[in-house]
Order: C-alpha cells, then sequence, then structure tokens
C-alpha cells in the first residue's frame, strides 16, 4: 500500500503514539463537528497568503468545486465552496469527511527543489517526475478510514510538516504542495510560512510547473498556476508598477507568474527592469530563470519562430548566454543556469522550420538582427543534427552578404563530413578564404582526410608543418586519409613516424582506433586483432567508436556469431549498444535481406532507450529495399513523411532508398525520370549516388545517350563538391555494361578508356561486366581470353588492395568467378565449373549460395544425381546458417520467433533446381520430402517454385495434385495481385510492417529485387509496356511512393504469378494424352506390357476418369490451359503465313 505524502510528513516529525497528538485530534474532531458553530465567512474556504508589507489580504481567484461538495449549500447565496476542491471541512455536513482525493502517492527524492526540472531533466540520468497540471489531485490508494485519518493528521500538524517540502532534497509534486497549503490556509487563522519561506514556495512551485521544451503541457493549466500565483504573491489587484518597486528575487518570479499567465509584454518589462540593476551573479541567476522562463511559455503559445525573435529582440541581454558556441560561464556559479538556458533555447530554435527562408523573408531587416538570426540558426541546428537546415542558412547569408564566423563555418563542416555528407562538406568548405590560419587548414585536413583524398590532406597537413602548429588529432586525420583506402602499410609506418618508441608523445586511442580502422576497410581480420590487442597492452580498453569499428568489419562478413559476439563483448564491458551500433546491425541484416530480423533489432533498440535518427530507419528502409519487401518501403517513406518529429527530415539520403527500390523492381524510365525531376521541389538535393539511380533506369531502358546526358549533368552539378572516385567508377560500370548488354563494343570500350584516363581504378563489378560480355560470345576463344583476363587480375595484386574495395574480398571473387562459371554451366561443361570454383577458393574465396547453386545447375544439367544431393546439403546447411539470427536475439524475450523470422526466400532458387533434378531422375518420393522440411524450417515458396512442383508432381503421375497446385495457389495469387488497392495509410504511427503484418510461412515469399541486369531489363520492357497512366503521380506532386505503391501489386500478375508455359504446355500434354485413353506414367517407370483387351480397356476407363475428375474439379486451370493453347496455335498461323502477307 502506497504511503500518504501528508502522513510521511507528520510521522516524520511526530511520534507516532504521542499522547499530545492523540488528544489534539480528539479535540479537533469535537470542535469541528459541532452543530452551533457560527457560520464562517463567505471566503473562509479561499487559501490567502499573509499579506506583505500592510497589504490586504487577497482571495485567491481559481476555485475548484469539490466532487463531495457539488450541491447547494444550506444557504444557497453563501457560494462557499471548496478552494482546493478536496477540502477536510465540508461546509453542508458541518463536520470531517474523508476524500478519497486526497491521498497521495509516495514520490521518488528529486535532488534539489529549488532547480526547476527543465534543469535536472538535463543535468541528471534519472527519469525526471511527472506532474499533471490539470489539476492538483492525485489518485486514491487507500481506503476510507485510512484516508480520513491521514487527511486529519496532515492537517493538525501541517504548519510545521509543510516546511519540510522546502528542503531540497524533499520530494516536491506541485500538485499535492498547493493541495497541502490550501488546506492549511483554509483552516488556519495564520500563514504556515514566513515571507521568505513564502518565497522559496512559490519559486519551487513554478520551477515545478514550468515545462521542458519537449513536453506539450496544456497551455490552459500554466495559465491557471500563473494566475493562482500571481493572486498568492500579490493578491487580485496589482499592476507593474507595484511590482517594479519590490525586492530583486521577487520582482524576478512576478516576470516567471506573468509569463505563466501568457502576460509577455509584462514579463519582458520586469525582466528589462531588473537588468537595470546592479546585478550580482545570483540575481544574473534570477534573470535567466526567467528568460528560461519565457522562452518556453512563447514557444509553447506562438511557437518556435516567436522565440526565437524573442532572443533577438532581447539580445542585448541573452547575446553572451546564447549568441556563442561555447558556454562563456563555465568556472562560475552562474554555470548549469546558463548551459539550461543555451540547452532550451538550442531545442527550441532548432525546431524552426526552413530558417533559409524564414531569414530570406526578413532580409528588409537591418543587417544587425539578420546575422543575429542566423547565427541563432546556425547554433541550434548544428548541435542538434540539423545539418541541411544549417547548411541552407549558410547558403542564404552568403546570398545575402552576410559576415559567416569561421567557428560556425568549421563547426558544420566537420559535423558533415563526420556524416559523409561530403557534397555540402566542399561547398561550404568553398566559401572559406583560404588561409594559414590555423583552424582552416586543420578543417582542410579533416574534410579531405574524411573523404579519402590523400593528395589534398598531405597538402594540408604539411602547411600545418610547416606552421609548426600541428596536433595529435592533426597526425590521426593524415593516418586516416590512408586508411580510408585500406593502406594498412602506409599507416602503420606513419605511426612509427609520428610515435617512435624512445619518443615523448605517445599516442593516443584516436591513432590506435585509426590503424584498427585502415585494417578493417582491408578485411584484415588478423591484423585487426594484432593491433587491438597493442592497443589494450597501451592502455587503451576499446570505446564505444572503436567497438563500432569491429562490428562494422565483421558484418561485412555476413558472420552473425561473431557480430552477436561483439555486442555481447561491449555490454560486458559496460558500454550499451548505441544508434551507431544498432545502425550496423540493421545495415548487416538488410545485406542478408532480412527485413523481419531488421525490424525486431530496432524494436530492441527503442525498448533500451535509443531515438532513432534519419540513418537508423533509413537503413530499415533499405533492409525491406534489399528484401524485395515493397509494401515495408512504402510504409517507412510515408512514415518519414509524415513524422511529427523534425529531427527525422527527408532529406536526399531517404529519397535515394526509394529511387532505388524503383530501380530494383523494374519500373519505367519515364516514371523514375518524372521523379528524378520532381526532387527540386522538395528542397533535397540530388547528389551523386541519385543521379547514378537514374542513369542506372536508363541503361536498363536502353537509353543511352540519355545515360551518358546524365553523366554529364552529374559532372556539372555536384563532381566538384563531391568525391568522385567511388561514385565515378559505379556509374561509368554501369554505362559500360548498358552498352555491353546491347554489343555496343566500340563505347564500352571508350568508356573504359575514359576510366583508366580518369584515373578510376575499375572494380571487381567492373571486371566481371567485361567477363560476362566474354563470356556471353560462347566460343572457345572468347572463354579462353576471359579465364586468362580473370587470372590477370587476382594474380597481379596478391593484396586485392584495390579492386575488391568497394565489397569483402569474398564477394568480390565471387563477383569475379560467378559470370563464367554461369556459362559454362549452360554448355553442360561440370569440370570448367569445377575449377573455376576450385580457384575462388584458393585464391581467398568461400563458398556462397550463388557459386554452390551454379555447382547444382550444373551437375542437374548432367544427371548426375550423386553430385547433385551432395552440393544440395552444402547448400541446405549454408542457408540454415545464412538465415539463422538467434544469436542476435540471445536473452531477449521478445526475441522473433524461430523459425519466422528467417529470410524466407533464401532457397527459392536453388530449390527449384533441387527438385527439377530429383524428379527427371524418378527420385519422386524426395519431392515432397524436401518441400515440407524446407517449410518446417520457415523457408517460403515464390511462384517458380511452385510451378515447378507442378512440373515435378505430373512427371510423378501425380495429376489431380499438378492440376491443384496451379488451381489452388498459382492462379488465385494471380488474381489476387490484379486487385490493386490504390489507397493506403499515408500517416502510420510506426515504421514497422511486420507488426501489422508478422511473417507467415505459408504466404509467397517475396520476389527478390532485381539486382541481375537480365532480369532488370525484362522486367522495366514488361513495365513500361503496361503501365501506363496507372503510375501517374500529377494528382499529388509529393506521393513519390504512389508509383511503388501501385507497381508492386499489379507487376506480379504480369511476370510473376502465373503458370509457366513450360507447365501449361505440359498440362496441356497430359490433357491430350489422358483424351487418347491413355494413363501417364511416372518418369523413370517402365510402361507395364499390355496383356490383353481387358488391360487397354481397364487403362482408358482409368483415363477417362482421370480427364472428367479434372475437368470437374480444376476448371481455371483447364481455362487457362485451352487458352494457352489457342494462343499458341493463333501465332505458329500466323507465322505460316503466305509471304505476300508478310
Amino acid at each position: 500500500m502506497i504511503e500518504p505524502l501528508a502522513a510521511v510528513i507528520v510521522n516524520s516529525v511526530l511520534p507516532r503514539t504521542s499522547a499530545r497528538r492523540t488528544s489534539a485530534l480528539k479535540f479537533a474532531i469535537a470542535s469541528m463537528g459541532k452543530q452551533d458553530r457560527k457560520l464562517f465567512p463567505e471566503d473562509f474556504f479561499t487559501p490567502h497568503p499573509r499579506p506583505w508589507k500592510g497589504k490586504e489580504r487577497a482571495r485567491d481567484p481559481i476555485t475548484f468545486e469539490c466532487t463531495a461538495c457539488t450541491n447547494s449549500l444550506a444557504d444557497p447565496n453563501s457560494g462557499v465552496r471548496c478552494a482546493a476542491r478536496h477540502s477536510l471541512w465540508c461546509p453542508r455536513r458541518k463536520g470531517v469527511f474523508a476524500s478519497s482525493e486526497i491521498t497521495t502517492r509516495r514520490l521518488r527524492s528529486a535532488g534539489t527543489g529549488t532547480v526547476p526540472r527543465s534543469i535536472r531533466r538535463h543535468s541528471s540520468s534519472s527519469a525526471p517526475q511527472k506532474h499533471s497540471l490539470q489539476g492538483h489531485t492525485p489518485e486514491t490508494t487507500s481506503s476510507p478510514s485510512q484516508v480520513c485519518q491521514d487527511s486529519v493528521t496532515a492537517n493538525l500538524s501541517g504548519t510545521t510538516d509543510i516546511r519540510s517540502l522546502l528542503h531540497p532534497s524533499a520530494p516536491f509534486d506541485p500538485n499535492i504542495a498547493w493541495a497541502l497549503y490550501s488546506e492549511l490556509v483554509k483552516n488556519s487563522a495564520c500563514d504556515p510560512f514566513t515571507p521568505g519561506e513564502r518565497l522559496l514556495f512559490i519559486e519551487k512551485l513554478v520551477n515545478a510547473v514550468e515545462p521542458a521544451p519537449n513536453e506539450r503541457t496544456g497551455i490552459s493549466a500554466l495559465h491557471k498556476w500563473g494566475f493562482r500565483l500571481r493572486s498568492m504573491m500579490h493578491g487580485r489587484n496589482v499592476c507593474v508598477s507595484d511590482i517594479l518597486s519590490e525586492d530583486f528575487r521577487k520582482l524576478c518570479l512576478s516576470a516567471r507568474i506573468c509569463a505563466l499567465m501568457g502576460d509577455f509584454t509584462d514579463a519582458v518589462q520586469i525582466a528589462r527592469e531588473g537588468w537595470k540593476r546592479n546585478l550580482t551573479e545570483a540575481k544574473q541567476g534570477y534573470l535567466v530563470d526567467v528568460y528560461r522562463t519565457l522562452l518556453i511559455m512563447a514557444h509553447l503559445r506562438e511557437g518556435s519562430t516567436a522565440a526565437l525573435s524573442l532572443v533577438v529582440e532581447e539580445w542585448n541581454v541573452l547575446g553572451p548566454y546564447i549568441g556563442s558556441y561555447h558556454n562563456a560561464f563555465i568556472g562560475t556559479s552562474l554555470e548549469t543556469k546558463s548551459e539550461s538556458l543555451r540547452h532550451i533555447a538550442r531545442k527550441i530554435i532548432a525546431e524552426v522550420s526552413n530558417g533559409a527562408t524564414l531569414l530570406s523573408s526578413r532580409w528588409k531587416h537591418n543587417e544587425q538582427d539578420l546575422t543575429r538570426t542566423a547565427e541563432l540558426l546556425l547554433l541550434s541546428y548544428i548541435p542538434e543534427g540539423s545539418l541541411e537546415e544549417a547548411y541552407a542558412v549558410m547558403v542564404e547569408m552568403r546570398s545575402l552578404r552576410l559576415p559567416i564566423p569561421i567557428s560556425y563555418q568549421t563547426a558544420l563542416i566537420r559535423r558533415l563530413a563526420k556524416t559523409n555528407s561530403f557534397v555540402l562538406a566542399n561547398e561550404i568548405f568553398s566559401f572559406m578564404t583560404p588561409s594559414n590560419y590555423k583552424p582552416y587548414l586543420s578543417v582542410g585536413l579533416y574534410l579531405y582526410a574524411r573523404q579519402g583524398n590523400i593528395t589534398r590532406a598531405e597538402e594540408f597537413f604539411n602547411n600545418l608543418r610547416r606552421q609548426e602548429c600541428l596536433s595529435p588529432t592533426d597526425k590521426a586525420m593524415l593516418m586516416h586519409a590512408y586508411a580510408v583506402s585500406g593502406r594498412v602499410e602506409t599507416v602503420t609506418d606513419l605511426f612509427s613516424e609520428f610515435f617512435p618508441e624512445e619518443g615523448v608523445e605517445k599516442p593516443t586511442i584516436f591513432h590506435y582506433t585509426t590503424i584498427i580502422f585502415a585494417f578493417a576497410q582491408r578485411g584484415d581480420f588478423e591484423g585487426l586483432n594484432l593491433w587491438l590487442k597493442a592497443m589494450m597492452d597501451a592502455g587503451h580498453p576499446p570505446d564505444a567508436h572503436v567497438y563500432s569499428i569491429i562490428l562494422e568489419s565483421f558484418a561485412s562478413r555476413g558472420d552473425v556469431d561473431t557480430v552477436a559476439s561483439v555486442l555481447d563483448q561491449m555490454r560486458a564491458a559496460n558500454i550499451q549498444p548505441s544508434r551507431v551500433h544498432y545502425t550496423t546491425v540493421i545495415k548487416f541484416l538488410a545485406q542478408r535481406r532480412d527485413p523481419a530480423s531488421a525490424e525486431a533489432i530496432y524494436k530492441r533498440a527503442l525498448r533500451e532507450g535509443i531515438a532513432p535518427d534519419r540513418i537508423m530507419i533509413t537503413a530499415l528502409m533499405n533492409a525491406h529495399v534489399e528484401a524485395g519487401s515493397w509494401p515495408g518501403v512504402v510504409r517507412i517513406f510515408d512514415y518519414l513523411k509524415a513524422s511529427r518529429y523534425r529531427r527525422i527530415p527527408l532529406t536526399i539520403e531517404v529519397y535515394n532508398t526509394l529511387l532505388k527500390a524503383y530501380v530494383m523492381i523494374g519500373t519505367p524510365f519515364h516514371t523514375v525520370s518524372l521523379l528524378f525531376r520532381k526532387l527540386q521541389v522538395t528542397g533535397a538535393r540530388p547528389d551523386a549516388y541519385t543521379y547514378a539511380l537514374v542513369i542506372q533506369s536508363a541503361c536498363d531502358a536502353g537509353l543511352m545517350n540519355v545515360a551518358s546526358d546524365l553523366f554529364a549533368e552529374m559532372e556539372d552539378r555536384v563532381g566538384k563538391w563531391q568525391p568522385g572516385r567511388g561514385i565515378e567508377v559505379y556509374v561509368l560500370t554501369i554505362i559500360m555494361a548498358g552498352h555491353l548488354r546491347l554489343g555496343h563494343k566500340l563505347q564500352a570500350k571508350a568508356v573504359y578508356d575514359d576510366m583508366i584516363i580518369r584515373g578510376i581504378q575499375p572494380t571487381s563489378v567492373t571486371f566481371s561486366q567485361i567477363l560476362q560480355a566474354y563470356g556471353n560470345q560462347g566460343s572457345v576463344d572468347s572463354l579462353r581470353i576471359a579465364e586468362a583476363f580473370l587470372r590477370g587480375i587476382v594474380e597481379a595484386d596478391h593484396q586485392r588492395q584495390v579492386w575488391a574495395t568497394p565489397r569483402s574480398i569474398q564477394s568480390a571473387l565471387e563477383e569475379l568467378h560467378s559470370p563464367l562459371m554461369t556459362v559454362y554451366s549452360k554448355q553442360r561443361d561440370p569440370k570448367a565449373v569445377e575449377r573455376l570454383f576450385e580457384a575462388m577458393l584458393e585464391a581467398g574465396g568461400e563458398p556462397t549460395l550463388l557459386s554452390l547453386t551454379i555447382l547444382l545447375d550444373v551437375y542437374r544439367r548432367t544427371d548426375n544425381i550423386a553430385a547433385v544431393h551432395s552440393v544440395w546439403q552444402q547448400i541446405w546447411e549454408l542457408a540454415l546458417n545464412l538465415s539463422r539470427v538467434d544469436e542476435l536475439f540471445k536473452g531477449d524475450d521478445e526475441a522473433p520467433a524461430d523459425p519466422l523470422s528467417r529470410q524466407s526466400n533464401l532457397l527459392c532458387l536453388p530449390l527449384s533446381i533441387y527438385i527439377d533434378a530429383l524428379s527427371a531422375t524418378g527420385h519422386h518420393s524426395a519431392v515432397p520430402e524436401v518441400w515440407l522440411k524446407a517449410r518446417s524450417q520457415g523457408f517460403s515458396f515464390d511462384s517458380h517454385n511452385w510451378n515447378h512442383l507442378a512440373v515435378a508432381l505430373v512427371r510423378a503421375a501425380e495429376l489431380d495434385r499438378a492440376f491443384a497446385v496451379v488451381e489452388r495457389v498459382i492462379l488465385p495469387y494471380q488474381r489476387q495481385s490484379q486487385i490493386v488497392a490504390s489507397t493506403r495509410d499515408r500517416f502510420p504511427e510506426s515504421p514497422l510492417t511486420f507488426d501489422t503484418a508478422p511473417p507467415d510461412v505459408d504466404r509467397p515469399a517475396a520476389e527478390s529485387p532485381l539486382h541481375r541486369q537480365k532480369r532488370r531489363v525484362a522486367a522495366v520492357r514488361l513495365t513500361t509496356k503496361k503501365s501506363g497512366h496507372n503510375m501517374d503521380i500529377d494528382g499529388d506532386p509529393e506521393d513519390f511512393a504512389h508509383p511503388l505503391h501501385i507497381l508492386h501489386q499489379i507487376l506480379p500478375s504480369w511476370n510473376v504469378w502465373r503458370p509457366h508455359h513450360i507447365i501449361l504446355e505440359l498440362l496441356a500434354s497430359v490433357l491430350r494424352h489422358l483424351q487418347g485413353g491413355r494413363v501417364v506414367q511416372p518418369v523413370g517407370v517402365s510402361s507395364p506390357q499390355s496383356a490383353g483387351s481387358d488391360s487397354v480397356v481397364s487403362r482408358a476407363k482409368m483415363a477417362s476418369d482421370t480427364l472428367q475428375r479434372i475437368y470437374d474439379d480444376y476448371p481455371s486451370t483447364v481455362r487457362a490451359v485451352l487458352l494457352h493453347e489457342r494462343v499458341l496455335s493463333r501465332r505458329n498461323a500466323i507465322n505460316r503465313a503466305d509471304d505476300g502477307w508478310r
């Protein structure tokens, strides 16, 4: 049972068995219960403060009606009511009654009671107390008898005990405190406080009811508190001139109370009067409290723009506290309060939407006010992470020719570079005048080192060295420039040069971290572990940033056990995973195409109190893109667009992820181009990756001239601001691959030569496209040249530090070997496939699902069923390992249920190959076994699996089941996908998709995104032909997700969920076979020899019965087969037409 606060106060002062207390209680009850007592004055039950300086006692104008006193009093004209709403004395009953609402909750200790909650909240990690400002009465938790006893006890000893609320360590709830004070004043002839205590009590009330910036407290409740406190301090009738004559502390409290009432004019006037007086640091602290309250109330009433205007108007007062990047009062008694004011001002001003537009609209203001407005916006946007907004403000300052402090420029450049926003960072850096000034040189080194631009980084480093102003951070940044490219030898050499063993200067954790990062970029985990041990031996235990590098490195390997182990080690070291670490895990799961587990990790981060940012949510969105979970992509985009939190803006990274989804699903180029051109209305600035996606779409559509024009536009608009090596090789590879696909060999060679002239190192993706082009020719000579070219790539660079950098070494080696392996598989040359597979392993590669699937396919094509079984077992074990995520959720009670959380479409392609191999060789009983085994492990099946299953069932002579698969699975899903829901929830409360639609093993597997060019090109051709105006977005130009919402619904009915031609032709032959009176025999089983006419009649009767049953039970499938036969017959007839008609 929760003990009432009043009883706690009494019991802490008086003995529990005090005879004096008992006698006082009896006397009070007896005297209160007398019927002949004279009626109290009309305003007796309204609490009045003791008059100050001879002023009249005033009644509180805010009264609340008690639930026990809602009826009329004995004297209807008396107007007596319980001002505190919960009186211990009821005028109607003329006695003590037990109000069930007076019992209070026990509160946790809240530290000093004189510090406002807005300060306590940001100076302590403990959760703040929550107070409801709608009324001052807590809920009941005690029995009526206990309430009566505690209420009377509190009433009798309140004069002594209420003072304990003034103690700095006492818990203080404004509602409870006001209720206790109201009862005491109502039931006692004297005020419980001295004037100084009353002032402290009012100050604690003001601090307690003042909301934090992120709280959305009802403004009317704050106004009520303001009127109540003003009445308590001054009475009803008071003017500003009277207040201005008060002593300083009371003056400041009056200003804060005026702000709570919404009277900003009087509050500002009083505050200005305060600044005219001689101020000690203590008095300055009181005025800082005044302006903090003013800012919060202005924000609540009129928004963040009004608060910004208030700061500009009061710049002479607030400038020293808010107008600099660093707190000027550190080390003084004002440090805490000034930091609280700065923090609140930043939080509020950072909510100003589109500060650059606001600045532009005020161009007629004087230059001084414009400059102050711009600087305040920068001071708020940069620390709060609104970097795009800060960039826009700085660009607008430049256009208005306002001075930009170098400290603001360097701060923004560093923050942008840290988030890899190099386009914006490079442009801001170009605003700065080149000089040998230390801040300029250091930020230039930092910017170019983060980009991996070694030449420019060395230039700035050498300038710093000549100026003799190198810092340890500058040395670490030069090392970082080489580490970005994985050049570990140079990084370690620089480490030895900067910190020789006999030298005085010792390396810090940042220098060790840079070396660890270099090995991580190389993918050299042995070297990473070696230097991690050296760092720990030097007395530098890994911090959160080191763990972030290690986590990202192991995540690139795809090893879920190691990733989970790193997270466990972090927790064991008392380092809780942060938003950065969880984002890395989500990206890791995106690579595995497992959005269900990514959402589970996202929810775990939320449960651990992590506030997701734009990067984290965009990573979750990308997980849905990689898995082909298009509804999840649309939902997250809608969530971000409708988000109430300005901390998650729709940046170009979000739009890039959405554009990636359009490209991966095979959207027509005209739709992608329209969306790209409409980006300008959003304020998002396209970067090189945006152009790369649009160029990819143009190449898929065969529009190579358009792709070249887009590349030229990219170079003109973003090339000079964005580091180009990584993105240029990506874009040029896309264009080269487009020319190769169309057979434009000369143009493709020209693109490759241009790449070399630019000094761009081709990657494994580039070489893979060239190898695929050689392999597609299919001749012996072309294949021999291709293999020699492959060997030259791998053997010429043993360290693989150049062409393998975009991906892990294993992925790069697979990228290089798989094109030729696929060609040899189609040529039914298992020895050549095995030779390339062994070469990949010897070069440092590992067996992957793709390489093993190619092996499985070549063994199927050559009827090597023993090898098929052997490779399938390896594929099965690898798929289970790749889809296992339980280690990530070890110890988590809300972990996703296994196995439905796994990547369900992982086995779709190899399963179809394996089923085909089994049925073709007569192993019919093994087909349902492997199917059910895959289903039991949570793997789903796509349309290709169901079509192959139908073929396998026909081969097994399971005709009814074969027709049932088409009738009850394939055709229903085709019809379902033809039903387009044009509307959707555009304002989702959560970005999570699987909370509303949990994974279901019986649901069809999501079709994989079209990473392969051949499939993507076919999809683009089909959607361009059939889309029409279904994806038109002219109705709502801001709904960028509408075409994807439509396309992902109708595309399956066009090219996915339909009976394949081979199954329709096979079923047609089955019908013809049955119509001829012949029974279908299983493949691999010899037909029985005819024993006579009776046997022939029996088989004919069996065939007839089967045919009739098929007609009766599977009419839709029969109709689809007959329609296919009719279309095929018409096409053949056209092909046989006379030449004169052609």
